[in-house]
């Protein structure tokens, strides 16, 4: 003869098994990985210095209470191009560049910052210009836009 509360307790000792707690306190450091929530807890600017040659900082800071993994389709975490008065585009950081087809992330820790700077060396152009920095992430999509002159 078959014992008919088998079932329903297998049933609710796996339910109980499932949802128990591991006994590991959160704290800061090994806290979850915020990846599927919006930008919100994402701040960006964009800072050009004009000095010899022509330098872009984005930086990304993360204001939230979680990490925040940006993930990126290929190995090109970052762009920055510029614009001429007129809107065509005069330079690009990636242009004539290779980039890794693997899957890249990057982890941004509570409070921590992300910062992505390179250079315009060839800017012998007068002017006024748009800087443009694109942050491609999947997940967390960024483009800040800066204006600025050349003399």
């Amino acid at each position: 003869m078959r014992n008919p509360l088998v079932i329903p307790l297998l049933v609710a000792a796996s339910v109980a098994f499932a949802s128990s707690s591991s006994g590991h306190k959160q704290t800061p450091e090994n806290s979850p990985v915020d990846s599927t929530h919006p930008s919100a807890a994402l701040t960006s600017s964009l800072a050009v210095k004009v000095n010899d040659g022509v330098r872009f900082t984005l930086n990304v800071r993360n204001n939230g209470p979680r990490m925040v993994e940006l993930r990126f389709p290929n190995g090109k975490t970052h762009d920055f191009y510029v614009l001429d008065e007129n809107g065509r585009e005069v330079w690009r950081w990636s242009k004539g560049r290779m980039f890794t087809q693997t899957l890249q992330n990057k982890l941004i820790k509570s409070k921590g910052n992300a910062v992505f700077a390179d250079s315009w060396s060839g800017a012998s152009a007068h002017g006024k210009f748009t800087a443009v920095a694109v942050l491609p992430s999947v997940n967390h999509p960024v483009e800040e836009r800066v204006e600025f002159a050349l003399r």
